[in-house]
């Protein structure tokens, strides 16, 4: 599970494996602290952190791809794709940034 807070916008999202993990998380949610969650699908099939050492170059990234990024839990910057194909795409077109399939926690 991840959280995500999208730079555009103040919806968390919450990011999980599979739909189980959702159904869990909000029985959990209700029944250990009584909180009523309003759940809604997003258009994001997928999450990659980005990072690059060229910051000129990762704040070009961040101003062209705004409704795609957002912060996780940490304050890491997380690239949200809608699909492998789009995932795929940005990385081609932004071949300086790294699209890290996880992060290690500090």
């Amino acid at each position: 599970m991840q959280l995500f807070r999208p730079l555009l916008g103040n919806e968390i999202i919450l990011g999980a494996v599979g739909v189980l993990q959702f159904d869990v998380t909000l029985a959990r949610l209700k029944a250990e602290y009584n909180v009523d969650v309003i759940d809604e699908s997003v258009d994001f099939a997928t999450a990659r952190w980005v990072t690059c050492p060229d910051r000129e170059r990762l704040e070009a990234f961040r101003k062209a791809n705004q409704e795609n990024l957002a912060l996780d839990a940490e304050g890491n910057l997380a690239y949200l794709a809608a699909s492998e194909w789009r995932l795929e795409f940005v990385m081609e077109k932004w071949p300086e940034i790294a699209f890290l399939k996880t992060r290690e926690h500090d």
